[in-house]
Protein backbone atom coordinates (compact mmCIF):
# COMPACT_ATOMS: atom_id res chain seq x y z
CA UNK A 1 0.00 0.00 0.00
CA UNK A 2 1.70 3.58 -0.93
CA UNK A 3 1.97 6.03 2.01
CA UNK A 4 0.50 9.15 1.10
CA UNK A 5 1.47 13.06 1.74
CA UNK A 6 -1.30 15.05 3.81
CA UNK A 7 -1.18 19.03 3.69
CA UNK A 8 -3.78 21.73 2.74
CA UNK A 9 -5.48 25.00 3.74
CA UNK A 10 -8.03 25.02 5.73
CA UNK A 11 -8.96 28.18 4.69
CA UNK A 12 -9.93 27.18 0.95
CA UNK A 13 -12.45 29.16 0.13
CA UNK A 14 -10.37 31.80 0.32
CA UNK A 15 -8.39 30.59 -2.81
CA UNK A 16 -11.76 29.11 -4.85
CA UNK A 17 -12.70 32.91 -5.02
CA UNK A 18 -13.06 34.72 -8.04
CA UNK A 19 -11.39 38.13 -7.80
CA UNK A 20 -14.16 39.74 -10.20
CA UNK A 21 -16.54 38.60 -7.55
CA UNK A 22 -18.23 41.37 -5.28
CA UNK A 23 -17.38 40.64 -1.48
CA UNK A 24 -19.62 41.88 1.91
CA UNK A 25 -17.83 44.42 3.70
CA UNK A 26 -15.06 43.35 6.17
CA UNK A 27 -12.21 44.29 8.28
CA UNK A 28 -8.99 42.55 6.84
CA UNK A 29 -7.46 40.66 9.92
CA UNK A 30 -4.23 39.23 9.11
CA UNK A 31 -4.04 37.59 12.63
CA UNK A 32 -6.89 35.20 12.14
CA UNK A 33 -5.26 34.23 8.84
CA UNK A 34 -2.01 33.51 10.27
CA UNK A 35 -3.86 31.34 13.22
CA UNK A 36 -6.32 29.33 10.22
CA UNK A 37 -3.05 28.65 8.25
CA UNK A 38 -1.28 26.99 11.18
CA UNK A 39 -4.55 24.65 11.59
CA UNK A 40 -2.69 23.09 8.75
CA UNK A 41 -1.01 20.96 11.74
CA UNK A 42 -4.47 19.28 12.53
CA UNK A 43 -4.14 16.85 9.01
CA UNK A 44 -1.97 14.76 11.49
CA UNK A 45 -5.06 12.86 12.38
CA UNK A 46 -5.48 11.26 8.60
CA UNK A 47 -2.05 9.72 9.03
CA UNK A 48 -1.37 6.36 8.89
CA UNK A 49 1.66 4.49 9.61
CA UNK A 50 4.73 5.75 6.84
CA UNK A 51 2.57 8.75 5.93
CA UNK A 52 4.18 12.35 5.76
CA UNK A 53 2.17 15.65 6.84
CA UNK A 54 3.54 18.83 5.47
CA UNK A 55 2.58 22.23 7.32
CA UNK A 56 3.32 25.84 6.60
CA UNK A 57 4.50 26.72 9.89
CA UNK A 58 6.77 23.16 10.88
CA UNK A 59 5.42 21.30 14.12
CA UNK A 60 6.79 21.90 17.50
CA UNK A 61 9.23 19.70 18.36
CA UNK A 62 7.70 18.47 21.88
CA UNK A 63 4.33 18.23 19.87
CA UNK A 64 5.88 15.80 17.36
CA UNK A 65 7.26 13.67 20.21
CA UNK A 66 3.99 13.61 22.18
CA UNK A 67 1.48 12.66 19.19
CA UNK A 68 4.38 9.96 18.51
CA UNK A 69 4.05 8.66 22.18
CA UNK A 70 -0.16 8.05 21.17
CA UNK A 71 1.01 5.54 18.24
CA UNK A 72 0.89 8.25 14.92
CA UNK A 73 3.71 6.98 13.13
CA UNK A 74 4.12 9.95 10.35
CA UNK A 75 7.28 12.22 9.26
CA UNK A 76 7.01 15.87 8.75
CA UNK A 77 8.59 19.45 8.18
CA UNK A 78 10.45 21.18 11.70
CA UNK A 79 10.92 24.16 9.41
CA UNK A 80 8.77 27.04 8.01
CA UNK A 81 8.25 25.84 4.28
CA UNK A 82 9.43 29.19 2.76
CA UNK A 83 10.54 30.47 -0.42
CA UNK A 84 14.47 31.15 -0.53
CA UNK A 85 14.38 33.74 -2.97
CA UNK A 86 11.56 36.32 -4.62
CA UNK A 87 8.82 37.10 -3.12
CA UNK A 88 8.53 38.88 0.44
CA UNK A 89 6.90 37.03 3.57
CA UNK A 90 3.32 39.32 3.24
CA UNK A 91 3.76 37.37 -0.36
CA UNK A 92 4.60 34.20 0.57
CA UNK A 93 1.40 34.26 3.40
CA UNK A 94 -1.00 35.21 0.43
CA UNK A 95 -0.37 31.88 -1.03
CA UNK A 96 -1.89 28.50 -0.24
CA UNK A 97 0.70 25.51 0.58
CA UNK A 98 0.29 24.20 -2.90
CA UNK A 99 1.46 26.72 -4.71
CA UNK A 100 4.29 27.52 -1.90
CA UNK A 101 5.27 23.86 -2.25
CA UNK A 102 5.37 24.23 -5.92
CA UNK A 103 7.89 27.19 -6.26
CA UNK A 104 10.16 25.74 -3.26
CA UNK A 105 13.49 25.36 -5.07
CA UNK A 106 15.22 22.16 -4.99
CA UNK A 107 16.77 20.48 -2.68
CA UNK A 108 14.45 21.75 0.27
CA UNK A 109 13.00 19.99 3.61
CA UNK A 110 9.45 18.60 1.48
CA UNK A 111 12.36 17.55 -1.59
CA UNK A 112 13.72 14.87 1.21
CA UNK A 113 10.25 14.01 2.99
CA UNK A 114 7.84 13.18 0.04
CA UNK A 115 8.42 10.01 -1.41
CA UNK A 116 8.08 8.96 -4.92
CA UNK A 117 4.84 7.93 -5.97
CA UNK A 118 2.99 8.57 -2.66
CA UNK A 119 -0.56 9.53 -2.97
CA UNK A 120 -1.42 13.23 -2.17
CA UNK A 121 -4.55 13.83 0.25
CA UNK A 122 -4.86 17.19 0.18
CA UNK A 123 -7.81 18.66 2.46
CA UNK A 124 -8.91 20.13 -0.51
CA UNK A 125 -8.38 20.69 -4.17
CA UNK A 126 -6.87 24.35 -4.27
CA UNK A 127 -5.46 26.28 -7.11
CA UNK A 128 -1.98 25.03 -7.45
CA UNK A 129 -2.55 21.36 -6.34
CA UNK A 130 -1.94 19.89 -9.65
CA UNK A 131 1.20 21.45 -10.18
CA UNK A 132 2.65 20.12 -6.52
CA UNK A 133 1.22 16.77 -7.94
CA UNK A 134 3.55 17.32 -10.78
CA UNK A 135 6.39 18.98 -9.11
CA UNK A 136 6.74 15.66 -6.61
CA UNK A 137 5.74 12.57 -8.58
CA UNK A 138 2.52 12.27 -6.45
CA UNK A 139 -0.72 10.22 -7.59
CA UNK A 140 -3.02 12.49 -8.72
CA UNK A 141 -6.18 10.57 -7.82
CA UNK A 142 -8.41 14.30 -7.50
CA UNK A 143 -11.53 15.85 -9.27
CA UNK A 144 -10.69 18.98 -11.39
CA UNK A 145 -10.12 22.11 -9.45
CA UNK A 146 -12.72 24.47 -11.38
CA UNK A 147 -15.27 21.52 -10.45
CA UNK A 148 -14.38 21.63 -6.99
CA UNK A 149 -14.76 25.63 -7.27
CA UNK A 150 -17.97 25.34 -8.31
CA UNK A 151 -19.50 22.53 -5.87
CA UNK A 152 -18.37 24.22 -3.30
CA UNK A 153 -20.99 27.67 -3.87
CA UNK A 154 -23.65 28.81 -1.93
CA UNK A 155 -25.59 28.87 -5.06
CA UNK A 156 -24.66 25.16 -5.81
CA UNK A 157 -26.45 24.24 -2.62
CA UNK A 158 -29.38 26.59 -3.37
CA UNK A 159 -29.59 24.96 -6.70
CA UNK A 160 -29.57 20.86 -5.32
CA UNK A 161 -32.22 21.62 -3.06
CA UNK A 162 -34.01 22.04 -5.97
CA UNK A 163 -32.82 19.50 -8.06
CA UNK A 164 -33.51 17.03 -4.88
CA UNK A 165 -37.09 18.62 -4.60
CA UNK A 166 -36.24 20.05 -0.57
CA UNK A 167 -37.87 23.11 0.81
CA UNK A 168 -36.01 26.32 -0.81
CA UNK A 169 -36.17 29.29 0.57
CA UNK A 170 -32.93 30.89 -0.83
CA UNK A 171 -32.77 33.24 -3.52
CA UNK A 172 -30.17 33.69 -6.09
CA UNK A 173 -29.22 36.99 -6.44
CA UNK A 174 -27.05 38.36 -9.60
CA UNK A 175 -28.26 42.18 -9.75
CA UNK A 176 -28.35 45.02 -7.18
CA UNK A 177 -32.17 45.21 -8.64
CA UNK A 178 -32.83 41.71 -7.38
CA UNK A 179 -30.72 42.34 -4.39
CA UNK A 180 -32.97 45.35 -3.14
CA UNK A 181 -36.26 43.36 -4.65
CA UNK A 182 -35.73 40.14 -3.36
CA UNK A 183 -34.81 41.66 0.18
CA UNK A 184 -37.96 44.24 0.57
CA UNK A 185 -39.97 40.82 0.02
CA UNK A 186 -37.90 38.98 2.71
CA UNK A 187 -37.93 41.83 4.98
CA UNK A 188 -41.45 41.93 5.14
CA UNK A 189 -41.29 38.57 7.42
CA UNK A 190 -38.12 39.00 9.22
CA UNK A 191 -34.43 39.22 8.97
CA UNK A 192 -32.55 37.57 6.72
CA UNK A 193 -29.03 36.95 5.62
CA UNK A 194 -26.91 37.73 2.90
CA UNK A 195 -24.42 35.02 1.63
CA UNK A 196 -20.86 35.23 0.11
CA UNK A 197 -20.54 32.70 -2.31
CA UNK A 198 -17.22 31.40 -1.08
CA UNK A 199 -18.45 32.73 2.78
CA UNK A 200 -17.48 29.77 5.61
CA UNK A 201 -16.50 30.12 9.47
CA UNK A 202 -18.51 33.39 10.30
CA UNK A 203 -17.43 35.41 7.98
CA UNK A 204 -19.21 36.24 4.30
CA UNK A 205 -22.81 36.32 6.23
CA UNK A 206 -24.20 39.50 6.76
CA UNK A 207 -27.31 39.78 8.71
CA UNK A 208 -29.89 42.32 7.54
CA UNK A 209 -32.50 43.23 9.85
CA UNK A 210 -34.05 46.79 8.26
CA UNK A 211 -34.67 48.36 5.25
CA UNK A 212 -31.59 50.78 6.62
CA UNK A 213 -28.90 47.98 7.25
CA UNK A 214 -30.23 46.98 3.24
CA UNK A 215 -29.75 50.21 1.70
CA UNK A 216 -26.19 50.57 3.35
CA UNK A 217 -25.23 46.92 1.76
CA UNK A 218 -26.97 47.97 -1.56
CA UNK A 219 -24.60 50.83 -1.54
CA UNK A 220 -21.65 49.01 -0.95
CA UNK A 221 -22.02 46.64 -3.63
CA UNK A 222 -22.81 49.40 -6.02
CA UNK A 223 -19.36 50.81 -5.42
CA UNK A 224 -17.96 46.88 -5.81
CA UNK A 225 -20.18 47.30 -9.46
CA UNK A 226 -18.65 50.59 -10.51
CA UNK A 227 -15.48 49.12 -10.14
CA UNK A 228 -16.58 45.82 -12.41
CA UNK A 229 -17.58 43.37 -9.97
CA UNK A 230 -19.75 40.71 -10.42
CA UNK A 231 -22.85 40.53 -8.42
CA UNK A 232 -23.63 37.07 -7.02
CA UNK A 233 -24.97 36.37 -3.57
CA UNK A 234 -27.29 33.94 -2.02
CA UNK A 235 -30.32 35.70 0.05
CA UNK A 236 -31.54 33.62 2.63
CA UNK A 237 -34.44 34.11 5.64
CA UNK A 238 -32.65 33.74 9.14
CA UNK A 239 -33.67 29.78 10.01
CA UNK A 240 -34.67 29.37 13.63
CA UNK A 241 -32.60 27.09 14.91
CA UNK A 242 -32.18 24.57 17.38
CA UNK A 243 -28.95 22.84 17.10
CA UNK A 244 -26.39 22.73 14.04
CA UNK A 245 -25.17 19.63 13.03
CA UNK A 246 -23.34 17.92 9.89
CA UNK A 247 -23.06 14.87 8.55
CA UNK A 248 -19.78 13.59 6.71
CA UNK A 249 -19.19 11.05 3.94
CA UNK A 250 -16.98 10.13 1.24
CA UNK A 251 -17.41 9.54 -2.46
CA UNK A 252 -14.81 7.25 -4.11
CA UNK A 253 -13.53 7.51 -7.92
CA UNK A 254 -16.35 5.13 -8.71
CA UNK A 255 -18.97 6.73 -7.45
CA UNK A 256 -19.50 4.75 -4.39
CA UNK A 257 -21.00 6.54 -1.10
CA UNK A 258 -19.95 5.56 2.27
CA UNK A 259 -21.46 7.89 5.66
CA UNK A 260 -18.79 8.14 7.79
CA UNK A 261 -20.51 10.19 10.88
CA UNK A 262 -22.40 13.28 12.04
CA UNK A 263 -21.28 15.46 14.26
CA UNK A 264 -23.49 18.05 16.52
CA UNK A 265 -22.12 21.56 16.31
CA UNK A 266 -21.88 24.38 18.95
CA UNK A 267 -21.31 27.72 16.89
CA UNK A 268 -20.28 30.92 19.03
CA UNK A 269 -22.35 33.12 15.94
CA UNK A 270 -22.02 31.56 12.81
CA UNK A 271 -18.50 30.38 13.55
CA UNK A 272 -17.43 27.12 14.77
CA UNK A 273 -17.30 26.66 19.02
CA UNK A 274 -17.26 22.89 19.97
CA UNK A 275 -18.08 19.59 17.82
CA UNK A 276 -19.45 16.57 19.25
CA UNK A 277 -21.03 13.24 19.17
CA UNK A 278 -24.99 13.53 18.10
CA UNK A 279 -27.66 12.79 20.94
CA UNK A 280 -29.37 9.48 20.15
CA UNK A 281 -32.34 11.70 19.73
CA UNK A 282 -30.98 13.53 17.00
CA UNK A 283 -29.85 9.91 15.64
CA UNK A 284 -33.23 8.75 15.74
CA UNK A 285 -34.96 12.18 14.28
CA UNK A 286 -32.72 11.87 11.24
CA UNK A 287 -33.80 8.05 10.96
CA UNK A 288 -37.35 8.82 10.55
CA UNK A 289 -37.27 11.58 8.29
CA UNK A 290 -34.63 9.96 5.59
CA UNK A 291 -32.20 12.41 6.80
CA UNK A 292 -29.44 9.26 5.42
CA UNK A 293 -31.13 8.60 2.00
CA UNK A 294 -30.94 12.76 1.53
CA UNK A 295 -26.96 12.31 2.11
CA UNK A 296 -27.07 10.04 -0.78
CA UNK A 297 -28.81 11.55 -2.85
CA UNK A 298 -26.82 14.61 -2.60
CA UNK A 299 -23.53 12.03 -3.20
CA UNK A 300 -24.92 10.58 -6.40
CA UNK A 301 -25.67 14.41 -7.79
CA UNK A 302 -21.88 15.93 -7.15
CA UNK A 303 -20.40 12.46 -8.43
CA UNK A 304 -22.34 13.32 -11.45
CA UNK A 305 -21.36 16.59 -11.60
CA UNK A 306 -18.01 15.52 -11.45
CA UNK A 307 -16.87 15.51 -7.78
CA UNK A 308 -15.74 13.01 -5.70
CA UNK A 309 -13.69 12.42 -2.34
CA UNK A 310 -14.76 14.05 1.14
CA UNK A 311 -17.87 15.88 1.96
CA UNK A 312 -19.54 17.82 4.82
CA UNK A 313 -23.07 18.75 4.90
CA UNK A 314 -23.82 21.35 7.00
CA UNK A 315 -28.03 20.64 8.31
CA UNK A 316 -30.35 22.22 11.08
CA UNK A 317 -32.76 21.11 13.51
CA UNK A 318 -34.89 24.38 13.82
CA UNK A 319 -37.18 24.95 17.25
CA UNK A 320 -40.06 23.93 15.40
CA UNK A 321 -38.64 20.49 15.16
CA UNK A 322 -38.02 20.38 11.34
CA UNK A 323 -35.16 19.35 9.56
CA UNK A 324 -33.27 21.68 7.25
CA UNK A 325 -31.36 18.99 5.98
CA UNK A 326 -29.43 21.00 3.23
CA UNK A 327 -27.88 24.25 4.34
CA UNK A 328 -24.42 24.05 2.41
CA UNK A 329 -22.27 21.65 0.95
CA UNK A 330 -18.20 21.62 1.93
CA UNK A 331 -16.69 19.18 -0.89
CA UNK A 332 -13.77 18.91 0.96
CA UNK A 333 -12.44 17.71 4.76
CA UNK A 334 -13.40 19.19 7.52
CA UNK A 335 -13.43 19.98 11.34
CA UNK A 336 -15.95 17.58 11.83
CA UNK A 337 -13.76 14.99 10.18
CA UNK A 338 -11.26 15.40 11.98
CA UNK A 339 -13.39 14.94 14.89
CA UNK A 340 -14.63 11.61 13.05
CA UNK A 341 -11.01 10.53 13.11
CA UNK A 342 -10.39 11.33 16.95
CA UNK A 343 -13.66 9.24 17.59
CA UNK A 344 -12.29 6.17 15.46
CA UNK A 345 -8.74 5.95 16.69
CA UNK A 346 -9.54 6.63 20.90
CA UNK A 347 -13.35 6.43 21.74
CA UNK A 348 -13.88 3.85 23.84
CA UNK A 349 -17.25 2.28 25.54
CA UNK A 350 -18.39 5.00 28.04
CA UNK A 351 -16.18 7.77 27.10
CA UNK A 352 -17.24 10.77 25.16
CA UNK A 353 -15.15 12.96 23.00
CA UNK A 354 -15.83 16.57 21.83
CA UNK A 355 -13.34 19.31 19.98
CA UNK A 356 -12.90 22.56 21.51
CA UNK A 357 -11.07 25.61 20.43
CA UNK A 358 -9.45 28.46 23.19
CA UNK A 359 -8.88 31.65 21.87
CA UNK A 360 -5.69 33.24 23.57
CA UNK A 361 -3.00 36.28 23.15
CA UNK A 362 0.87 36.43 24.66
CA UNK A 363 3.31 39.16 24.93
CA UNK A 364 6.23 38.11 23.62
CA UNK A 365 7.56 34.21 23.08
CA UNK A 366 5.77 31.23 24.68
CA UNK A 367 7.26 27.97 25.14
CA UNK A 368 4.75 25.30 23.97
CA UNK A 369 6.68 22.35 25.42
CA UNK A 370 6.22 23.99 29.05
CA UNK A 371 2.41 23.72 28.51
CA UNK A 372 2.65 19.89 27.66
CA UNK A 373 4.73 19.92 30.39
CA UNK A 374 2.48 21.46 33.16
CA UNK A 375 -0.99 19.17 31.20
CA UNK A 376 0.90 16.19 32.34
CA UNK A 377 1.92 17.48 35.53
CA UNK A 378 -2.11 18.37 36.58
CA UNK A 379 -2.73 14.96 35.34
CA UNK A 380 -5.27 16.49 32.01
CA UNK A 381 -3.19 15.37 29.21
CA UNK A 382 -4.28 12.64 27.34
CA UNK A 383 -2.30 9.41 27.50
CA UNK A 384 -3.01 5.67 25.95
CA UNK A 385 -2.68 4.53 29.54
CA UNK A 386 -5.55 6.82 31.25
CA UNK A 387 -7.98 6.71 27.86
CA UNK A 388 -9.15 10.57 28.87
CA UNK A 389 -8.03 13.85 29.12
CA UNK A 390 -6.90 16.57 26.99
CA UNK A 391 -4.97 16.17 23.37
CA UNK A 392 -3.51 19.69 21.93
CA UNK A 393 -4.39 19.06 18.16
CA UNK A 394 -1.81 22.45 17.34
CA UNK A 395 1.02 23.49 18.27
CA UNK A 396 1.69 26.47 15.70
CA UNK A 397 -1.72 28.32 15.97
CA UNK A 398 -1.13 29.33 19.88
CA UNK A 399 1.57 31.38 18.16
CA UNK A 400 1.24 32.05 15.08
CA UNK A 401 3.44 33.52 12.80
CA UNK A 402 2.10 36.72 11.53
CA UNK A 403 3.73 38.62 8.61
CA UNK A 404 2.03 42.07 9.63
CA UNK A 405 2.91 41.85 12.99
CA UNK A 406 6.19 44.10 14.37
CA UNK A 407 5.02 44.15 18.57
CA UNK A 408 2.56 43.63 20.74
CA UNK A 409 0.33 40.20 21.63
CA UNK A 410 0.23 37.69 19.79
CA UNK A 411 -3.13 35.81 18.99
CA UNK A 412 -3.76 32.30 18.63
CA UNK A 413 -6.14 29.37 19.27
CA UNK A 414 -5.96 26.02 20.89
CA UNK A 415 -7.60 23.73 19.24
CA UNK A 416 -7.79 20.22 21.42
CA UNK A 417 -9.83 16.73 21.42
CA UNK A 418 -11.48 15.56 24.76
CA UNK A 419 -12.14 12.68 25.56
CA UNK A 420 -13.60 12.17 29.11
CA UNK A 421 -16.38 9.86 30.79
CA UNK A 422 -18.84 12.55 32.71
CA UNK A 423 -20.10 16.25 32.22
CA UNK A 424 -18.25 16.50 35.89
CA UNK A 425 -15.02 15.29 34.23
CA UNK A 426 -15.16 17.43 31.43
CA UNK A 427 -15.69 20.60 33.09
CA UNK A 428 -12.46 19.67 35.63
CA UNK A 429 -10.32 19.07 32.31
CA UNK A 430 -11.73 22.65 30.93
CA UNK A 431 -10.86 24.56 33.99
CA UNK A 432 -7.57 22.76 34.41
CA UNK A 433 -6.40 23.31 30.81
CA UNK A 434 -6.91 27.39 31.50
CA UNK A 435 -5.09 27.33 34.45
CA UNK A 436 -2.06 25.40 32.94
CA UNK A 437 -2.51 27.61 30.12
CA UNK A 438 -2.55 30.89 32.02
CA UNK A 439 -0.03 29.52 34.07
CA UNK A 440 2.03 29.30 30.78
CA UNK A 441 1.60 32.85 29.74
CA UNK A 442 -1.26 33.01 27.63
CA UNK A 443 -4.20 35.40 28.18
CA UNK A 444 -7.46 33.56 27.60
CA UNK A 445 -9.54 35.59 25.46
CA UNK A 446 -13.04 34.00 25.93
Amino acid sequence: MRNAVHCGSLESERYWREEDLASLPAIPDTKALAIVQAMDEMLFVFCGSGDVLLTRQGMNRAQYDYLQSLGYAFSTNMDTLSLEAEASVPAQAALNVFELLGRMEAGQEPDRLIPEGALLEPFAVLPGTQEAVSRYKLLPTLPNEEIVRAVNTKSYSTAMRDRLGLPNIAVVVHSMEELLQSGQVLLEKGAFLIKDEYGVSGKGNQLVDSERMLRRMAGHLESSRNQGKRIRFVLEPLLDRETDFSCQFQIDPEGRITLLSVQQLVNQGFAFGESHSPQPSLLDKLEKEGYWETMHSIGRELYADGYYGEVCVDSMLLRDGSLAPLVEINARKSMSLIKHHVDRRFKQEGVHTCLIQVPLAAMGKVHYEELLERMEETGILFSLETGEGVMPLTSSALQPLDPARTAGSVKGKLYAALTYRSEDSKHRLIRTLDESLMRTGYTILR
